[in-house]
């Protein structure tokens, strides 16, 4: 049996996808579902059961704990522009603990979603090595709360047997549709280049980068999923701690909507629009995850997605049809 927190979610739902492709269905999905349309990120899956997320310890209580064979903790507050910072503390850092913690008394292995957003305004290197992830500046709260978790998690001498932090780029693909603002310019693209035959793209405001040529790691969400599970597979070879997840490859914004256009047939044509003053205090201008340690530490090989072919995919086998979800 299998634990995933956030498990309706954009990348919990996905994950959910990938083990039922492999024939995993003894799953617990713990989350919040609302009142709004994030239940169809799971209608078309085979799970055990949803637990409320804020009834999780006592539901486990009731249950006898079940034996898990692991706990994948995406269950967190995850928008960059969250201005509440005791919620993203009780959300991101003590829930977090607290799962740590029955991990560890129970021997069972540990996932969670960290986050890039901890690089800060880092814009020459994105390295994962333990030793520098003290010296972390993250520039909103959200990165300074997932910051905090990865600092207190690697000082810690009692652990889950194996434990890994998956510290995400910009993550894409189907199964977002729930996110509003938070969503990824791919999804935000799609219904202004089907519709307008245009797209709206921030301007830059630095004189030394062109509008558009703003870069970011964009990965897709089955890469991204398929990484999860390589480092469950493999647990007992891989050494416990945290790893970037993206491509290893920066492209810009200006390419990533050149690809919605191809996946959709028409020409490119950008409307460039001004960048709201409170983003641009916490803008970062590129990112790119150093992949080293995933590819000889973690032994990684596979090969990711191009930007074009995960847009592609993404636009004509999920956003361009009647029933867009996994």
């Amino acid at each position: 049996m299998i634990l995933i927190t956030g498990g309706a979610g954009f990348i919990g739902s996905a994950l959910v996808w990938a083990l039922n492709e492999k024939g995993h269905h003894q799953i617990i999905v713990a989350d919040h579902l609302g009142l709004g349309d994030k239940w169809k990120n799971l209608a078309k899956r085979r799970i055990d059961y949803v637990v409320p997320k804020d009834q999780l310890f006592s539901w486990l209580d009731e249950a006898g704990h079940p034996l898990f064979e692991a706990v994948f903790h995406l269950g967190a507050c995850s928008s960059t522009t969250e201005r509440d910072a005791d919620y993203l503390m009780n959300n991101n850092v003590l829930f977090t603990k607290k799962l740590w913690d029955y991990c560890a008394q129970r021997d069972i292995p540990f996932l969670y979603a960290s986050s890039a957003a901890t690089y800060g305004a880092e814009e020459k290197t994105f390295l994962d090595a333990h030793d520098r992830i003290p010296e972390l500046r993250p520039i909103n709260k959200y990165g300074w709360s997932k910051q905090l978790f990865d600092v207190w998690a690697l000082k810690q001498k009692t652990t889950p047997p194996f434990w890994y932090g998956f510290k995400y780029f910009n993550v894409y693909g189907p199964q977002e549709y729930h996110k509003g603002p938070q969503a990824s310019v791919v999804y935000h693209a799609f219904p202004q280049v089907r519709d307008k035959g245009s797209l709206r793209l921030f301007k830059s405001h630095r004189p030394d980068i062109e509008h558009g040529e703003q870069q970011r790691d964009f990965v897709y969400v089955k890469d991204v999923v398929k990484v999860m599970l390589h480092f469950w597979k493999e647990h007992r070879r891989i050494p416990s701690g945290l790893y970037n997840l993206g491509t290893g490859q920066a492209r810009t914004f200006a390419d990533l909507g050149r690809a919605v256009f191809g996946a959709l047939d028409k020409k490119p044509k950008f409307e460039w629009i001004e960048m709201p003053p409170s983003l641009q205090k916490q803008y970062q201008y590129f990112t790119e995850a150093d992949l080293n340690k995933l590819r000889t530490v973690a032994g990684y090989q596979e090969a990711f997605y191009s930007l074009e072919d995960g847009v592609n995919d993404y636009v004509r086998h999920y956003l361009n049809q009647g029933d867009p979800y996994l």
